[in-house]
């Protein structure tokens, strides 16, 4: 099982701008000289307690300059916010510059003040993202391209830079409800899913369904590459340091994504209730709930264990570790977390 960082920059009380990025930045490098494999940052807009970084390209690209073999990957941008010829041409232009080491992740995004900030429909953000991912890749596969589409024309366009990686960087979306779920599997392509999204025991319901539907629409069972893991990770040498090290932070990150929706328009699609259902269960979720549901805080031995049997149940090939959610933890001891984990965990996954 290969181990990327996810990276969402929200910003402690305490944190300059500047501060946040260059830790994060000497953090994502660090992880390459212990042996994570990849790096992971999102996209997110308008809300500096949850997230400070709206442009996680612009962010890897900084990173693209300081590492050598780590993946960089977008985990995610947010494809329905922006026009895809653009996109197109900067994830091209990221693996030029990075010598063909992009991971493109995309995903349609649930906060509705993105949309509205953008002056985006979010009832067309699954059509607009199928629409836009098709053109991206005929940007990147045809020396010149024309599209018609519901939301974007394009005539006789030839988009530059072409990716490095043939016949394009690896393409990964983000997948939150059963539909897009079966949607990714009857389409074919690698997923991303995160357990602060869908807990564990909810993703034992939805990760069977995208496997169904790849069998069903005649793709294989895929490879290591197939599903990645997201979750929330901090390890220490005792449960009492851990908990100590990682529950206000915790605690600050439920605090800011309930206020990331604080009302939520029920308009009976099933991304309405599930962020309902998320708020809900956030709102009464204690540290222990955290621990068993959706984060693996834990010593060595006890992460080892987890992720065994995660690995078991679900098959990822990628365990994308989180190790800041709420952005309270300060930088030495995310620094030492990695180090440790990397030490006395990873090994056990070679």
């Amino acid at each position: 099982m290969k181990f990327g960082l996810h990276f969402q920059l929200p910003q402690s009380p305490h944190q300059s701008d500047v501060a946040l990025y260059r830790d994060s930045l000497d953090q994502a490098a660090h992880a390459e000289t212990l042996g994570f494999e990849s790096v992971w940052p999102v996209e997110q807009h308008f809300n500096a307690a949850f997230s400070l970084l709206p442009s996680p390209l612009l962010w890897l690209a900084a990173l693209a300059e300081r590492t050598h073999t780590m993946r960089l990957g977008i985990g995610i941008i947010l494809l329905p916010l922006s026009h895809p010829v653009r996109v197109a041409e900067e994830i091209a232009t990221l693996d030029v510059l990075s010598n063909g080491r992009v991971e493109f992740g995309i995903g349609r995004g649930v906060f509705p003040s993105h949309f509205a900030g953008f002056g985006i429909d979010q009832t067309q953000s699954r059509e607009r993202l199928l629409e836009g991912l098709e053109i991206i890749l005929k940007a990147w596969t045809e020396e010149r391209f024309s599209f018609h589409g519901k939301f974007f024309n394009v005539e006789n366009l030839c988009v530059v830079p072409k990716p490095i990686q043939q016949p394009h960087p690896p393409v990964r979306v983000a997948s939150n409800t059963a539909e897009t779920f079966e949607l990714m599997g009857k389409l074919g392509y690698s997923i991303l899913s995160a357990s602060q999204v869908n807990t564990f025991p909810k993703l034992r319901e939805l990760i069977p369904l995208y496997y169904q539907a790849r069998q069903a629409a005649g793709h294989t069972n895929g490879d290591a590459d197939t599903l990645s893991l997201l979750s929330p990770v901090y390890v220490g040498e005792t449960a009492d340091q851990v908990r100590a090290e990682s529950e206000p932070s915790m605690s600050r990150f439920i605090q800011s994504l309930l206020e990331a929706f604080p009302a939520i328009n029920d308009d009976g699609s099933e991304k309405s209730k599930l962020l309902q259902e998320a708020a809900d269960r956030l709102r009464h979720t204690t540290y222990e709930q955290v621990c068993e549901t959706m984060a693996i805080y834990e010593t060595p031995e006890g992460c080892v264990e987890r992720l065994q049997q995660l690995q078991a149940e679900f098959g990822m090939g990628r365990m994308i570790c989180w190790f800041n959610a709420g952005g309270l933890v300060p930088h030495e001891n995310v620094m030492r977390s990695m180090e440790l984990f990397a030490d006395k965990v990873m090994p056990h996954f070679v």
